[in-house]
């Protein structure tokens, strides 16, 4: 027997003993939070007032020593406050230190997906798209070589279907298709070349957003702060893009 004659029955049957068992009721179900995903970095979030948005494929671009991946720290783990979220470290340059609390411990709600080696960082668009599709993460994040035009649509045909928020970040430029939202990072001249391995610091950044369809963007400096933990060490696979570490 069908579930839509079980539940036909079972209606008929509660007609009979309660009357008008099924009516439709003043107001609406509360709908799944759609907000976006803010930094918790006060200028980033300034910048961005609505974060990164559900249902869209975010771009963030911008060199080494920029502040991408401080900035990209604060979000993830911000975002593991309100659900669960998927980083592919499709070029496994993160290191994976940074990822970790104060107990040394990454949080429950973050997976990380990384390539058996770093030359196949290609593959992070796949990963990222076979992630979307569980409907079980509500940010996705792919670090590493930007996806085509092709699985770009593909993956933002996702998000939206799913409800999730995308977001590539990458360090190049161009990326051969637009984004609902982009965002820029570049170091600040003043700055000094390079990192010190285990340093803590803070370093000005000028970040740049703007979203598809608008002519003008919104420029800020923005502080970022990079304080790694000094009692994880990193995994002896991980690499590091930092200039000093690979020097």
């Amino acid at each position: 027997m069908s579930a839509a004659v079980d539940l036909d029955r079972l209606r008929t049957q509660l007609e009979k003993q309660f009357g008008s068992a099924i009516a439709p009721l003043p107001g609406r179900a509360p709908e799944r939070e759609r907000a976006g995903f803010r930094a918790g970095v006060r200028a980033l979030d300034q910048l961005l007032p609505a974060g990164v948005p559900r249902r869209a494929a975010t771009l963030w671009t911008g060199e080494a020593t920029s502040g991408r991946t401080a900035a990209l720290r604060a979000l993830v783990w911000a975002a593991c406050r309100r659900t669960r979220v998927a980083l592919v470290d499709a070029t496994r340059t993160l290191d994976p230190a940074d990822w970790c609390g104060p107990d040394g411990r990454s949080h429950p709600a973050l997976w990380v997906a990384r390539p058996p080696a770093a030359d196949r960082g290609g593959e992070g668009a796949w990963v990222a798209e076979q992630l979307l599709r569980t409907g079980a993460f509500g940010l996705v994040v792919l670090d590493g070589p930007p996806p085509d035009p092709v699985g770009a649509h593909r993956l933002r045909a996702l998000a939206r279907e799913t409800d999730a928020a995308l977001l590539v970040s990458t360090g190049e430029a161009g990326a051969g298709w637009r984004a609902d939202l982009r965002l820029e990072f570049r170091r600040d001249p003043a700055a000094a070349p390079g990192l010190r391995a285990g340093a803590r610091f803070r370093r000005r950044s000028h970040l740049r957003a703007a979203k598809v369809g608008s002519a003008e963007g919104r420029t800020r400096a923005v502080e970022l702060a990079h304080e790694p933990p000094s009692l994880v060490r990193p995994a002896p696979c991980a690499g590091d893009r930092r200039p000093a570490a690979r020097a």
